[in-house]
Order: structure tokens, then sequence, then C-alpha cells
């Protein structure tokens, strides 16, 4: 993974990424995302754009019942034991994934840890794959109120499986801005027990 910049301003090291989305704490996460991707390649290769979003919103309702089923058994494996080291346990953690009669969902994983950022990224770049080939689906077919539903349910849940790391993402953009600002605040370098007022709309150091 090479260093990219945001918004042409800040520039991000790897291992600033990997400090905070660590691959053992995140390691049924990790797990999760690849499951998923993985299971988007063999749908990626039917060409009926009727069958292929079809296709799309069975793994996507497959996808809810395996994590619903997942989270259960979590919920029941804890109750009588406290997670060690911040550590996101399930059986997705453990690599033993259980597996059912899904028609879309791959639940195989590989018997090693995985990288979160290398996972992550591939997992979006299919993901864009998938949207590209669905936005060019809906321009072949009709499309009726079952399928503008089903294409809803797909793009909610994607945004949602996204957003949950974008969200960690802000917050690791905010505190390096934040410690940018700190080194060129001259109230802040005179006194460094006092801390930055981040809030640029009301904070009187920017008016």
């Amino acid at each position: 993974m090479v260093c990219r910049a945001y918004f042409n301003a800040l520039m991000f090291d790897p291992d600033d990424l990997r400090g905070m989305f660590n691959s053992i704490r995140l390691r049924r996460r990790t797990r999760t995302y690849f499951m998923l991707g993985a299971s988007l390649g063999p749908i990626l290769a039917i060409s009926n754009p009727a069958d292929y979003i079809k296709a799309l919103g069975i793994l996507i309702n497959e996808y809810d019942t395996f994590m619903a089923e997942s989270g259960n058994k979590t919920k029941k494996r804890h109750f009588f034991r406290k997670s060690k080291g911040g550590e996101e346990h399930g059986s997705a953690s453990q690599g033993s994934y259980e597996q059912s009669n899904f028609s879309y969902l791959d639940t195989h994983t590989p018997p090693f840890d995985l990288d979160f950022l290398q996972v992550f990224d591939t997992f979006c770049q299919i993901t864009v794959i998938m949207y590209t080939k669905l936005a060019d689906s809906l321009l072949s077919i009709a499309i009726t109120q079952s399928a503008f539903d089903n294409i809803a349910k797909i793009d909610s849940q994607f945004k949602k499986v996204i957003g949950t790391v974008t969200k960690e993402l802000d917050e690791l953009i905010k505190n390096a801005i934040t410690k940018e600002l700190q080194l060129i605040d001259p109230l802040d370098m005179a006194s460094p027990e006092n801390e930055i007022n981040t809030d640029w709309e009301t904070s009187s150091i920017y008016k």
C-alpha cells in the first residue's frame, strides 16, 4: 500500500493506518470483508442484467442472515467470557465459519490471519466493479418497483459496510489535522497544557 494524500494536503503513512486498523484486533471484520468480496466474483460473471441484479439481492439477504446468526453465536459464547485485548471475536475471528446452504455467499476463509488494509482495499476495488456493472445493467432492463427496492437494499448494505471504515478514517484525519494545527498555533506553543479549539467557526483564534 502506498502513501496517499488527503485532499492533496495530508499524507498518510501506511504505518499510521495500520496503527489504527490493526489486523489482529479487526480479525473478525477482516474475514467478513474477505468473505463478501470473494462472493462477488462469481456474480460478476453473470451476463444477464436481470439475473445479475437478482443475484446481488440474494447475496445481500444471505449476508444479513449469516451476520445475524454469527452475532447470536458470539453473544452466547461471550456471555461468560470477556474479550481480551480489544479483539473482535466471533465465529469469523476464529476462522471457523460454519458452512450453510447459501446460493451465493461463500463463507470459506483462509486458515491464517489476513491484512485488514489489503483486504479492505481489494474489497473496495471489487465493489467499484460491482457498481459499474450494476449501472450498466440498469440501462438495459425495465426498472420495476421490485427491482428498485432490491437495488436500494443492495446499495444501502454496501454503503453501510464501507461507511464503518470511512467513519473511523475520518477520526484519524481529524486527529492528524489537529496535530498539524497545534504545531502552528502560537497559543498552543506558549501554553502546552492548553488544547487547541478545533471548532474553527467559534474559535477566536481564527477570527
